[in-house]
């Protein structure tokens, strides 16, 4: 079902982006590999081979998006789903936390998902199938403290996965976000420090995005919960 479909993956350079970009090239897909750091998507591009292509893009600018999407169709004719992962992390108490840089996190965690899946939404409708896979957070339903910026961005997030949902549905466009608990990635320090009860690896979250993915064109999963189960998440004191 997957073999020759293509995808394309922001924040693919490391962590939970380029564990998903594995597991779709493994699962027989064609995969645009896209984040800023051009050297790291080269070395992934290198490993995976001809069926990845490496785009280095700012997904917070609209130029940049539409020359992404304009390079996957010149190179694979269309674009059948998008990974929305690209982001950054912050923990700034609300006090101290300045105007610009909530504006920085809203743009590289909010406005980068909207611009990409714009753009999809205007590749896929016409196709009559598409899947827009975001991936969020558990903060989108419990936040840490000192993290309005973060938390707000996730908790838009879902927000507009069930608009682009809704708005894709009548053209067999879904629309998906994972939330991830705790998992080992560069961005956060000592993650990877944490016992397997506490945190994850990257390649968990990326079988659950390929699951979702694998589904048939009139299925889809909406939202998903994925955590390590020593985290804690659950329960009340």
């Amino acid at each position: 079902m997957n073999k020759g479909r293509v995808a394309i993956v922001t924040g693919a350079s490391s962590g939970i982006g380029a564990s998903i970009a594995r597991r779709l090239v493994h699962a027989g897909m064609r995969v645009v590999l896209v984040a800023r750091n051009a050297a790291r998507l080269n070395e992934l591009q290198a490993e995976l081979g001809e069926a990845a292509l490496a785009c280095p893009t700012d997904v917070t600018i609209e130029a940049e998006i539409e020359r992404l999407f304009e390079c996957a169709v010149t190179q694979w004719g269309a674009v059948d789903v998008l990974i929305n992962n690209a982001g950054v992390v912050d923990a700034t108490p609300t006090e101290d936390l300045s105007l610009e840089r909530w504006r920085a996190v809203l743009d590289a965690n909010l406005t980068s998902v909207f611009l990409c899946s714009r753009a999809a939404l205007r590749q896929m409708k016409p196709r009559g199938r598409g899947r827009i896979i975001t991936i969020g957070s558990i903060s989108a339903h419990t936040p840490r403290g000192d993290s309005a910026a973060y938390t707000t961005s996730k908790f838009a997030l879902d927000g507009l996965t069930r608009s682009l949902a809704l708005d894709g549905r009548s053209y067999g466009v879904t629309a998906s976000i994972v939330h991830p608990g705790s998992t080992v990635t560069n961005f956060v320090p000592g993650m990877s420090g944490l016992s397997a009860e506490k945190s994850m690896q990257p390649d968990y979250v990326a079988e659950l995005v390929h699951l979702i993915v694998a589904m048939p064109d009139e299925v889809n999963v909406l939202e998903s919960t994925l955590l390590p189960i020593g985290q804690p998440f659950l329960g009340r004191g």
